[in-house]
């Protein structure tokens, strides 16, 4: 009974790329991320809440028993939607400003890099948080497992060419 009092949401996800519409989109495009291959993606639960990331500690009374739980994240997986699955905590947020003009760098806690595009489509990643409880009432205790909470967004991948050209305009020939 005392689980059913959890109301456990999924994450928010922080993630660079960010959302937002792109200098080069047509005039009325809607904002979306997009990202390179090989380019480090930063993973992240953004604006973390009670609901969202936990503790969250309820307690009851029932048939003069009183019992208290307490809901915590047991793991959060990340799915890339190109065959990549990795595990981490919380992750570390971004930011965008100390970051700028520096050359681009892995997360120091959560991220991966796309390693093919997503061709004229998307990848869809997606952030499942495992939960429990962990309960004591009349003198005994114990951990239930929660439903998992799952929460997803959409990344166009593309792939960046080069041409290396000399000083005098010729290209390099291998």
């Amino acid at each position: 009974m005392l689980a059913r009092t959890f109301v456990l949401k999924p994450i928010d996800i922080g993630m660079a790329p960010e959302l937002k519409v792109h200098s080069d989109d047509p005039a009325g495009t809607a904002p979306y991320r997009r990202t390179w291959v090989g380019i480090p993606v930063w993973l992240w639960v953004d604006q973390p809440t009670e609901s969202t990331w936990g503790p969250v500690t309820r307690t009851a009374t029932y048939g003069g028993v009183t019992v208290t739980g307490t809901a915590s994240v047991q793991s959060l997986g990340w799915s890339s939607g190109d065959g990549q699955v990795i595990g981490c905590g919380a992750g570390t947020p971004f930011n965008a400003a100390a970051m700028a003009n520096q050359a681009a760098v892995d997360s120091p806690t959560c991220g991966f890099r796309y390693q093919k595009t997503s061709g004229s489509g998307t990848f869809t990643l997606s952030a499942t948080t495992n939960w429990s409880v962990a309960w004591t009432g009349g003198g005994q205790s114990g951990n239930i497992a929660m439903p998992t909470t799952t929460a997803s967004t959409t990344v166009r991948v593309g792939e960046l060419q080069s041409v290396n050209v000399s000083q005098d305009g010729d290209t390099f020939t291998g």
